[in-house]
């Protein structure tokens, strides 16, 4: 998660002419608000309903399969698309499911075979094509094995059709399905969420390979940002992602994922209430202030003019506003310091009381402790001794001012984020295995907290005490799902009686949507980790919601959310209390 804190007070001075862009802006804004501001259509079935199926033949979950990437805009197929994607227009022209070797794969609908194993089509080691009475053609790729169906042959929805691989042939670097949907020519595919019938915000809230799900254009801040409004792909057409402003935009650099300062545990809820916050179509990746805890951001601009960032004050005064230029700046946690690159070696560390200090990284982004008196950098330690293992990154320690600069740790694959004022959680990959280890930056003592198989969703609580993530396809189906651990010498993770997506609400308790994939609403639970206590504050019958594509946070002080509900396509509330 980037650190999106909109700190322009004390950074542009408010001329007079400035005041006046600022007004016209704002006018702009307000005339969005009053005509609604419609998202943009999402993809329509030319068929009518939603004739298909999954293809797996197994229900979602932990121990089977998730939602990977998903079609269209994505960040992956952005920072990819000319190494990946050149011929599909540089978006993700399919969908990928995570899945062990061997998952027995179905016929998404009545059909005929027409080829297996050609690989003119891609998708090695093998794969199948079915041209369905839907009017499209699916394609299944990264088979383990020759499909079980020949070209020729009739399929019924539902009829076993074969087996998922590994395009690296190993069932161990990338177990998954590639699925697309084609036309009948094959030049064009088709956003599959528009023609299969599942709960598809269900199977994003957890699972992803990366989050956000999408790349946003600032020059048109709404477009291509959901599950349901992605293009048809024309193999060989023009690219569509040729942004000039991405965000996020990865290619640049960002500081790592770092938690805020400790929050005090709070008096667990016992209900929570939803309201609509924003006006319609509004708006993907809200976020909230590091400062202000009643104060969310939003990003947002009509189609051919530079997104702006606005306010939402949530609290009693309710006011609406604009805040500044989009994108926001990089900052530190808390948000009290903003990280500003000077040149591709040095940054700026901009304090709130006007002062300012120079580092030098390298290149690489600091990402300052929680008290901001540290800092770390990581910087590539040259290549590999092997071509099969990732290059080695060396780990630089300073003073906030770039004084007392030292390497505290070299990791093969691996990376580092702050836990709290003075500790470094190392995280490093050992074939299927992830290592976590806590290092003291000052004193340069470190432990190991263990190694886990296929650890995923890694997060850190506030303070830096506890960390949660998941476990998928693991040779014990059992032992699959969400676990915690403190970062203390000695602890051992605990497996939680539970299975979904989650957020931090202090540094004890977290906020979670079970995963319910026959459901067609979320429901929201708040678990207390060191007591186990589990409260639902929701009731799907009376309080129904979904949160589209993924997309909630939760505010400073723990006591509000922020989600974008698939329902209408609008940003809502949820509070408790």
């Amino acid at each position: 998660m980037l650190h999106r804190e909109a700190q322009f007070d004390g950074h542009l001075p408010l001329t007079d002419t400035l005041m006046r862009r600022l007004a016209r802006l704002l006018i702009v804004a307000f005339s969005l608000i009053a005509i609604g501001a419609p998202p943009a259509a999402a993809q329509t079935n030319p068929v009518g309903g939603k004739p298909l199926i999954l293809p797996m033949e197994q229900p979602p979950g932990p121990a089977t399969w998730l939602l990977g990437q998903p079609y269209g805009n994505t960040i992956g197929a952005f920072l990819r698309g000319d190494e990946w994607y050149r011929a599909g227009q540089r978006l993700h022209f399919g969908l990928d499911f995570p899945m062990p070797c061997g998952t027995p794969l179905v016929a998404v609908g009545d059909g005929d075979v027409l080829f297996a194993d050609d690989m003119g089509f891609g998708s090695a080691p093998h794969n199948l094509l079915i041209r369905h009475d839907a009017g499209v053609v699916s394609l299944y790729g990264h088979l383990l094995e020759p499909p079980l169906v020949r070209p020729g042959e009739r399929v019924s929805q539902g009829d076993r059709v074969g087996y998922s691989g590994d395009p690296d042939l190993t069932c161990t670097s990338r177990p998954h399905l590639h699925f697309e949907l084609r036309s009948l020519d094959y030049q064009t595919t088709f956003n599959p969420v528009a023609y299969i019938d599942a709960n598809w915000h269900m199977l994003a809230s957890i699972g992803s390979f990366s989050s956000p799900l999408f790349q946003q254009d600032l020059d048109n801040a709404r477009r291509w940002m959901s599950l349901d409004d992605q293009p048809d792909v024309r193999f060989g057409g023009a690219a569509l992602n040729l942004y000039a402003a991405p965000y996020p935009d990865f290619r640049a650099g960002t500081p790592p994922e770092n938690p805020p300062p400790a929050r005090a545990a709070l008096t667990l809820p016992a209900t929570a209430s939803l309201r609509r916050l924003t006006f319609d179509g509004c708006c993907a990746g809200a976020w909230w202030s590091a400062l202000r805890a009643d104060r969310l951001y939003t990003i947002d601009g009509a189609p051919g003019q530079r997104a702006a960032i606005f306010y939402w004050d949530v609290g009693e005064s309710a006011a609406f506003g604009l805040e500044g230029a989009a994108p926001p700046p990089f900052t530190s946690a808390d948000g009290a310091v903003v990280i500003v690159p000077l040149n591709d070696q040095a940054f700026t560390l901009e304090y709130a009381d006007g002062s300012e200090t120079t580092v030098s990284t390298g290149g690489s982004f600091p990402s300052l402790s929680a008290d901001n008196s540290r800092l770390f950098y990581a910087v590539s330690g040259g290549a590999s001794e092997t071509v099969d293992e990732p290059p080695e990154t060396l780990i630089g320690v300073a003073n906030a001012d770039g004084s007392d600069a030292r390497v505290a740790a070299a990791l093969t694959g691996g990376s580092a984020r702050w836990l709290d004022d003075r500790r470094l959680l190392l995280t490093a990959r050992e074939e299927l295995n992830t290592r976590l280890t806590v290092l003291d930056a000052e004193s340069g003592e470190s432990f190991d907290l263990g190694r886990w198989e296929r650890l995923r969703g890694l997060s850190i609580a506030p303070g830096g005490g506890r960390l949660l993530f998941y476990r998928t396809t693991q040779g014990d189906p059992a032992a699959a799902g969400v676990y915690t651990i403190e970062t203390r010498a000695g602890a051992a993770a605990e497996r939680l009686p539970w299975f979904g997506a989650w957020r931090w609400r202090d540094s004890s308790s977290v906020y979670y949507l079970p995963f319910e994939p026959d459901s067609p609403a979320h429901r929201l639970h708040l678990y207390h980790l060191p007591t186990g206590e589990d409260r639902a504050l929701t009731d799907p019958a009376s309080q129904p919601f979904l949160v589209a594509n993924g997309d909630w946070s939760v505010s400073t002080d723990g006591t509000r959310i922020a989600f974008l509900n698939a329902l209408d396509s609008t940003t809502w509330l949820i509070e408790t209390g």
